[in-house]
């Protein structure tokens, strides 16, 4: 049987109205197909919004340049999703809160046309944030110094301009000084338990010690975890996040 969302496409291209045109929407953060309830997403086509625009302030707007985007969800509910940024061939929001599991509707609409997909809406697709198509991790650190406990920030990359101009910087792990690295990702939060969350980097396995909402801005997720020791002299590595059986794209960092 098909899905209501997906019926309500068929039936908007079979009825007296043009056909809507097909956009495309993943992750925000990957590639994936898959979204959650809360996640944040990136739809891209050409001509979805008539200018640039972006959100300065929260809770996410439902409007941006005239464009609004709604969720159908397998239950037949719709709602209108929170808006980051428009332009010409990109829309980045928040799948809505509640949002049920299932195929659901993603219809983009800027006044003049409308724009329809069918996302998948799943528990879990952890994905995480590079700089760009660099692949360098959206990640902050910080080493903390044993036996005071002081803490200090340990810059993960550098950057000038555009994301183009960031390098990775090496980050130094010792037993007196252990680092702990917060990736920036999101589809996290819905895990079913944090010990379902593993984070891989360089082929050393480590236990998230936290894995779920930034708390800053809506659909933002943050994973924490303390570099192994084996990882020294390691170079540039490897970094994923698995929660519950489900892997996300690869990012990458750099230790010496």
């Amino acid at each position: 049987m098909l899905r209501t969302a997906t019926l309500l496409v068929f039936c908007l291209a079979a009825s007296g109205f043009a056909q809507t045109p097909a956009v495309t929407v993943t992750s925000a953060a990957s590639n994936n197909p898959n979204l959650t309830a809360e996640s944040l997403a990136t739809a891209t086509g050409e001509g979805l919004a008539p200018r640039t625009d972006f959100a300065t302030s929260l809770p996410w707007p439902t409007s941006l340049a005239g464009v609004t985007v709604d969720i159908m969800d397998s239950g037949s509910v719709l709602r209108s999703a929170g808006l980051l940024f428009v332009s010409h061939n990109q829309v980045n929001f928040q799948i809505p809160p509640g949002t049920a599991l299932g195929n659901a509707g993603v219809f983009v609409h800027n006044g003049n046309t409308t724009f329809s997909t069918i996302v998948p809406i799943v528990p879990v697709a952890p994905a995480l944030f590079s700089l760009g198509s660099s692949g360098i991790a959206a990640a902050v650190a910080v080493r903390t110094t044993i036996p005071t406990n002081i803490q200090s920030v340990v810059p993960v990359f550098q950057c000038l301009d555009t994301p183009a101009s960031c390098h990775l910087v090496p980050i130094t792990v010792g037993v007196d000084s252990p680092v702990f690295v917060s990736f920036v990702g999101t589809g996290i939060r819905g895990r079913a338990s944090l010990g379902n969350v593993v984070v891989k980097i360089g082929g050393v396995s480590a236990g998230a010690m936290y894995a779920g909402p930034q708390g800053q801005f809506p659909g933002l997720d943050q994973v924490n975890v303390q570099l192994p020791l084996a990882l020294h002299g390691a170079g540039m590595v490897d970094v994923t996040v698995t929660a519950d059986g489900v892997t996300s794209n690869v990012v990458r960092i750099h230790v010496e």
